[in-house]
């Protein structure tokens, strides 16, 4: 289990550092036991646990240790058994200058426009990154557009999200940002499109309704698209080890 997710923004001590490690190594082996038992074992109190459970975010313990046993079971599933159906090999170059541009400009924004459906996915995209501590900036077609106009030397790079690759408000966005010397970032569906352009970095999802513009039918793009950034953002996330802490 990566200790680091559970932990991250959270100042701990070192006995509460061991507290969770005890809690994780023994997951097994204290399933059923009374709290009081178990603080007896590792030389606390079951109130310091409880206060240990809220700190990271749970009611108490009853409902961390469930957290665990869950997570235990997932780490049974190993990665050979997961399909993301996503050829990494062929944006992983793509990922990699966008993580450099993310590095390289942390104490800035990261913008995220789009509109209709795919602004429902730019919300859980902006959600995403939020929770991994990824400073991020949601606009929207009914927002002011003085957001990004006024906050462009703030901006990192911009993350557009359309379908179609032709939205007007989107491609009036991505000019606005190349201007301005602002990388953007695309996510579109296959084909050839004006915002592709525009774009410094483009992912193409395959989109098998390109010309049902009011998302009537069944359509696997936005279920593709969500999977894709979910990698994107655990490969932006994920910090390299060094050698010696290999």
């Amino acid at each position: 289990m990566d200790l680091h997710v559970l932990t991250k923004g959270k100042t701990l001590s070192e006995n509460e550092i061991q507290i969770i490690n005890y809690l994780i190594n023994q997951t097994e082996e204290i399933d059923g036991l009374p709290l009081r038992e178990i603080a007896k074992n590792i030389y606390t109190s079951p109130a310091t646990i409880v206060r240990l459970a809220q700190k990271l975010g749970f009611s108490g313990y009853t409902e961390f240790f469930f957290f665990l046993k869950n997570q235990l079971k997932k780490q049974q599933i190993t990665e050979a058994t997961i399909d993301y159906q996503i050829d990494t090999a062929s944006i992983d170059e793509t990922i990699a200058s966008i993580k450099r541009i993310y590095a390289e400009n942390t104490d800035k924004f990261i913008t995220i426009y789009a509109t209709g459906f795919s602004g429902i996915i730019a919300e859980y995209l902006h959600k995403k990154m939020l929770v991994n501590g990824i400073k991020t900036l949601l606009v929207s077609a009914s927002d002011s557009g003085g957001i990004i106009s006024n906050n462009i030397d703030n901006i990192s790079m911009l993350i557009t999200i359309s379908k179609s690759g032709e939205t007007q408000k989107v491609i009036e966005k991505m000019t606005l940002a190349q201007n301005h010397q602002i990388p953007t970032v695309l996510f579109c569906g296959n084909g050839d499109h004006s915002a592709n352009q525009l774009a410094t970095y483009s992912f193409e999802v395959t989109d098998e309704r390109p010309y049902d513009t009011q998302n009537i039918e069944y359509s696997s793009f936005f279920g593709k698209l969500l999977l894709l950034m979910e990698y994107i953002v655990t490969v932006i996330t994920t910090t390299e080890k060094k050698p010696h802490d290999q």
